[in-house]
């Protein structure tokens, strides 16, 4: 049912041929999480999130970090964000520090924290300079 050999082009927010991960609705989940594909989560995580891809729906929350080369957000996160390209919707609330190349913020979307841009915001080394540069200057 989920490894078939089916037509997958045609597959909605397809993903280099593969179905992305999902964390359903009404599930929790306790530690880090590293997918290198697509991860869509619907409830809840409490842990660090490393993935490629990674959509969070509105009934989402995560308390962590995220760091992926494609977010978007849609529910709740405590945590810092790093990534390519984030997009932050109007039903989204995020209180941690937002680095990135690109970012979208719809009206409405709430963001408690500081957003930064890097050409490279996944790079640790990087990330915790940035930071460091922001809090002196403060």
């Amino acid at each position: 049912m989920f490894s078939g050999t089916g037509d997958k082009k045609n597959r909605p927010n397809d993903f280099n041929g593969e179905m992305p991960s999902i964390i359903a609705k009404g599930l929790v989940v306790t530690g880090n999480l590293e997918c290198d594909g697509e991860l869509q989560i619907d409830g809840i995580v409490i842990g660090d999130i490393r993935a490629e891809r990674l959509t969070l729906g509105e009934t989402s929350h995560v308390t962590g970090d995220i760091s992926a080369c494609h977010i978007q957000i849609h529910g709740k996160v405590d945590g810092d964000l790093r990534g390519d390209n984030i997009a932050i919707f109007a039903a989204a609330s995020v209180k941690g520090d937002v680095l990135n190349s690109s970012l979208s913020i719809e009206p409405g979307a709430i963001i408690d924290g500081h957003c930064r841009h890097s050409d490279n915001p996944r790079d640790t080394a990087e990330t915790v300079a940035l930071f460091e540069n922001t809090e002196s200057s403060l």
